[in-house]
């Protein structure tokens, strides 16, 4: 989407709020506008296959450190299921945990790309 469009549309917005004209709030829209765009370009979708009777993949946040299990985790619901049923996520900038059903691994999120970490790498980062 065009950042000048998403700009506008933000500062019309604010100009039926609070009133006044657009022309008031463009500079502010405007640098809210990068930042949205920013944020939606850094997205990466991930994708897991879907349960099955035997086995169960998961998703997890790395949010911290936790004192005995060395990470502290927040699991993730799916954002949607594919056409094969697979599921899928949006991930933000971070670290994550998987399982895939044969095995669990870490990845980081950065810049709009994942890469498997190891978790010697991510208690550098966190800790």
């Amino acid at each position: 989407m065009n950042v000048m469009t998403v700009a506008w549309k933000i500062a019309r917005r604010g100009a039926t709020i609070f009133g006044g004209s657009a022309k008031d709030y463009f500079a502010e829209a405007l640098k809210q506008a990068w930042t949205n765009i920013k944020a939606a370009k850094a997205r990466v979708t991930f994708e897991l296959a879907a349960d099955t009777r035997k086995t169960r993949t998961w998703l997890a946040q790395i949010v911290g450190t936790h004192p005995v299990y060395k990470l502290e985790r927040k699991f993730l619901n799916a954002d949607y299921a594919n056409e094969d049923g697979d599921k899928v996520f949006r991930l933000n900038n971070g670290f994550y945990e998987y399982n895939n059903g044969r095995g669990r691994a870490i990845i980081e999120v950065a810049n709009g790309e994942y890469r498997v970490v190891e978790q010697s790498d991510v208690l550098a980062a966190i800790a």
